[in-house]
């Protein structure tokens, strides 16, 4: 899959069915140059609307249950 695909998809927790955000980079190994995790952009809040800064959250790869056609569901992220 290409990398623009996945930043199309919806980051979802799984438990909660929460909306984590999308995909805005990607952590990877330098030694082995493999995916080590995402880095996922936080919906902005209407009252964060002209926040210069997007907060931000890394994903591991390891937390990824599953990629679907629109969304990418992933286990127990903490806020």
């Amino acid at each position: 899959m290409r990398f623009s695909v996945a930043q199309q998809k919806e980051i979802i927790e799984a438990g909660s069915g929460r909306f984590i955000g999308y995909i805005v980079d990607a952590e990877i190994c330098e030694r082995s140059g493999l995916i080590t995790g995402f880095i996922v952009a936080e919906p902005k809040k209407i009252l964060h609307i002209f926040q210069a800064e997007e907060t931000t959250r890394k994903i591991d790869i390891k937390d990824i249950l599953t990629i679907g056609k629109d969304v990418i569901l992933v286990k127990g992220v903490m806020s």
